[in-house]
């Protein structure tokens, strides 16, 4: 039988090479692939819905095109790669030296012989003379479906130049081809096509392919990873005739999924009260949560826009909404897209304390984090290593089917997505879009998703770019999504609801409401717009005060501190705040209740800090802790913290940030208070400023908020309230920057407003160029790259990872972190690169041990070092972070 060719290599426990006969590999992933399409899971459903196919003809269809992806590799050329010592397999000739991938070889070969593989039987193609135009269509239809299959590495395959001549040999012992030819045709008797002659020629059902490409595509791949698993298929040698191993095939990748959580999806509870959720307490919900558990859901794919104040419960009204749509069969489970590493940490131990609540407890639903840091989550790691909360019943050194789940799926963060349960940051599922390797797997994770992503308003107009073209394609595939916001100007509403009804091909409707707090539901229904009350605790209003200079502020701090009171002054740039950090601290009676906390240090400087802040600050601080304490901070302390002060100052920044930063103020129920004041530090009040008029007294905060037109509405509208009167006066705050209020902006402002527009007009252009063109389908023509977390964010300058290094004893390097677990990543500070070129490169005698130290250490790939110590301008410590020299 000349076509059982080996593939790949592996070395066994005594060390010889072993072979796998390259047809059984290609079974073996094929029933992986079979199994996951069984007929009563919803995502086959729906893609046999949306493909107008029956649920087995479907599933006939891809899993016979799933055996065949390594087609390439049936090419001597790639076998002669390995030469085991074995009788009975295809001699290795002098083939023309291997260039080519063997994904490539197989589209070749494909795209060489379909035409007569479909007249002379190979393919089971049904009887019947197609006309030209048939056999163009036909054409068109196959190249779209094949390349998933062919492209099952990550990204489609580019055929080029090369030629199936050049790769298959012919001789006197086998023709490569023939062999190829054979193994299809013997795979047809097995898994036999259900070619729909109908379908298969039609341009619109073609159309519905490409859109639906991309999940195939991520199906393809992730029976590849899973059938390639030697745990559970282990090698074959021995000649058995295919329709012998097809069952044995099926029996392994049934125990595969079982091993690695995909045999079932979990089961989800009917919702049953937030009572239900915190062992039956009595939970009594607010408005928007009560609103939540009345929605009435619609068939097909909806959008939940969520619109309240911070403290309104947005998160577990999401959790009611989720738990509702996946009992409602609208999603498998849910991934929680936030926008900061330290939010997706905070948000992973509420959703580990939540989300088994949603699902049966035999379900064992698999949780994992997914960022860039997230091995330095020491609740995370917990995990993978010992007993996972839903399996109490082992020993934490057990190796229980729901901690091997979640093993595997947080191998990489290609695969987090794929988990029932997925924390993470933005960034993860906006890398489905990007043309990233394995992108199409993020997709297919997606596929069966109820999509939440929260603080959608922190997000660029790149972002925010990205953000519409994943929420059109994710209404496209039939997911669900809910969007949580506490400042959401209305123009975005528009342009979310606008993306999401484009994924519907509905006819755009926008916003018709105003109120706040608002709950929009769209779906294919159209959309309607719930106006809500608030919770009453969290009704406030915060009396805006306003300082002219940094000596008043000091003074105000220093008043603070002299009444007993903590403070916090948050600043717009780093530099400002290490500044007034030094002035308070030199006159404050008690210096250790000072702390300075931004973004420029060492990652563990960084988490000591945030521990220390939480400490002195947070929920659970006491009177005694709190008072005299001054935070000076940058934005860091806003993002993630849950904090509260007596008195907050800041440098006045866009409307919605200062919303954001009052929220960090008088949060919490402390006993008697006087009123909560913002005290916001701002030039003198102008009502015809010129181009300079914010550089004078605050040039960091122009730097950073270069629209110096949303700086001066921001003070105009909160000099005419007064007040900032949460959630009433929410939207007119919002709309009195955000809105149309050109016509307001003074003449002096309107280039630098201009400017801006541009620069966001670019932002949005970039998203579109570089996003892939998901309606087009799974193919080539793009410049793909490994995975990394670049492409998400659109930044005026690129960042640097800086890995911060001291001298040992015997002057050699040590990292920053010294011994301490993931020491590497934790001795890293990130810099703008303008900022990292200020650092002195260490002496050329340390070259040798700092690359042994990134040999050592896989995290300092990509980054640049700097020896503390041996820079005579700039400076780091524990207390100030690092410090630019001029």
């Amino acid at each position: 039988m000349p076509y059982f060719l080996y593939w790949g290599k592996a070395a066994s426990d005594d060390g010889k090479a072993e072979c796998h006969l390259l047809p059984y590999h290609s079974l073996d992933v094929a029933a992986v692939g079979w199994c996951l399409l069984a007929p009563d899971t919803e995502l086959t459903r729906q893609l046999a819905a949306r493909l107008k196919l029956e649920l087995e003809a479907l599933r006939q269809l891809l899993v016979f095109w799933l055996g065949v992806h390594d087609l390439g590799k049936f090419s001597r050329a790639f076998q002669g790669l390995f030469q085991p010592s074995r009788t009975g397999l295809v001699p290795i000739v002098n083939a023309p030296a291997y260039t080519e991938r063997h994904d490539c070889l197989g589209a070749v070969l494909w795209q060489e012989n379909w035409i007569e593989w479909l007249r002379d039987g190979t393919l089971q193609w049904p009887s019947g003379r197609l006309g030209r135009e048939q056999r163009h269509q036909l054409s068109e239809t196959l190249s779209i479906l094949s390349t998933p299959f062919f492209g099952h590495h990550g990204k489609p395959v580019e055929s080029g130049q090369c030629r199936g001549e050049q790769f298959f040999i012919s001789d006197d012992v086998v023709d490569d081809t023939e062999a190829a030819r054979q193994f299809i045709a013997d795979w047809a008797d097995i898994v036999s096509p259900v070619w729909a002659v109908d379908k298969l020629t039609s341009p619109e059902w073609r159309g519905a392919l490409q859109a639906l490409s991309w999940t195939v595509a991520g199906w393809a791949t992730l029976s590849d990873w899973l059938g390639s698993s030697r745990e559970y298929f282990p090698y074959c040698q021995k000649r058995v005739p295919l329709a012998e191993y097809w069952p044995l095939a099926l029996s392994r990748a049934r125990a595969v999924l079982e091993g690695t959580g995909f045999a079932s999806r979990p089961q989800a509870l009917p919702y049953r009260g937030m009572d239900s959720w915190f062992g039956g307490a009595t939970i009594t919900p607010t408005p928007l949560q009560k609103a939540a558990e009345e929605l009435v859901l619609s068939d097909g794919p909806q959008l939940c826009i969520l619109e309240d104040v911070t403290g309104a419960g947005k998160t577990e009204a999401a959790g009611i909404l989720t738990q509702r749509l996946l009992v409602a069969g609208h999603g498998d489970g849910l991934y929680f897209a936030l926008p900061t590493m330290a939010t997706s940490n905070a948000m992973y131990s509420r959703m580990g304390k939540l989300h088994r609540h949603f699902f049966t407890a035999d379900s064992s639903p698999s949780l994992v984090l997914s960022h860039g840091a997230r091995d330095l989550n020491d609740e995370f790691m917990g995990s993978l290593e010992g007993a996972q909360p839903e399996d109490g019943e082992y020993a934490a050194n057990d190796m229980t089917a729901s901690s091997r789940c979640n093993r595997w799926l947080a191998d990489s963060r290609k695969k987090a997505l794929l988990a029932d349960v997925g924390v993470g940051t933005i960034d993860q599922v906006l890398m489905a879009l990007l043309p990233f390797r394995h992108q199409s797997l993020r997709l297919y994770g997606l596929a069966r998703k109820v999509l939440v992503v929260d603080e959608v308003h922190a997000y660029d107009h790149y972002m925010q770019g990205l953000l519409g073209q994943l929420l059109t394609h994710h209404a496209r595939q039939g997911g669900s999504a809910i969007l949580l916001t506490a400042t959401l100007p209305l123009r975005m509403r528009d342009e979310l609801l606008k993306a999401w009804q484009e994924g519907l091909n509905a006819e755009p409707q926008g916003s018709r409401k105003q109120e706040f707090p608002l709950l929009t539901h769209a779906g294919i229904h159209g959309v309607t717009e719930t106006p809500l009350a608030t919770r009453p605790e969290v009704v406030r209003s915060v009396n805006i005060g306003w300082l002219t200079d940094e000596e008043q502020c000091v003074d105000s701090v220093l008043a603070a501190v002299e009444r007993g009171e903590c403070v916090a002054w948050v600043r717009n740039t780093v530099d400002d705040a290490i500044r007034v950090f030094e002035a308070i601290e030199k006159r404050h009676p008690d210096a250790a209740r000072c702390l300075l906390f931004h973004s420029r240090f060492a990652m563990c400087d960084r988490q000591r800090i945030e521990a220390d802040v939480i400490q002195r600050l947070g929920k659970h601080s006491t009177p005694d802790t709190r008072r005299g304490q001054v935070l000076i901070s940058t934005q860091v302390f806003q993002e993630s913290l849950d904090c509260d002060v007596d008195l907050m100052i800041s440098d006045i920044a866009p409307i919605d940030l200062l919303i954001q930063r009052a929220g960090r103020l008088q949060r919490h129920a402390r006993g008697p208070r006087r009123k909560p004041l913002l005290q916001v530090l701002a030039p003198e009040w102008t009502e015809v400023p010129d181009a300079e008029w914010l550089q004078r007294v605050l040039p960091g905060t122009q730097a950073v908020y270069r629209d110096t037109s949303l700086i001066w509405l921001t003070q105009r509208v909160l000099r005419e309230t007064g007040v900032l009167r949460m959630p009433n006066d929410a939207r007119h705050l919002l709309e009195s920057v955000y809105g149309a209020v050109i016509d307001l902006v003074p003449d002096a402002l309107q280039d630098a407003r201009f400017e801006q527009k541009g620069m966001q007009k670019m932002a949005a252009s970039m998203a579109n160029f570089n996003a892939l063109r998901l309606e087009d389908g799974y193919v080539s023509g793009h410049q793909w790259q490994e995975e990394q977390e670049i492409g998400t964010r659109l930044i005026d300058e690129p960042t640097v990872n800086v890995a911060l290094l001291t001298r040992t004893a015997e002057d050699g390097l040590q990292l920053w972190a010294g011994g301490e677990r993931h020491a590497a990543m934790l001795s890293q500070a990130k810099l703008r690169q303008s900022q990292a070129e200020k650092l002195a490169m260490p002496p050329a005698r340390y070259q040798p041990q700092w690359e042994a130290l990134q040999e050592q250490h896989k995290a300092l790939h990509y980054t640049r070092p700097w020896l503390v110590e041996a820079d005579e301008s700039c400076t780091y410590d524990q207390k100030w972070g690092l410090r630019l020299g001029v």
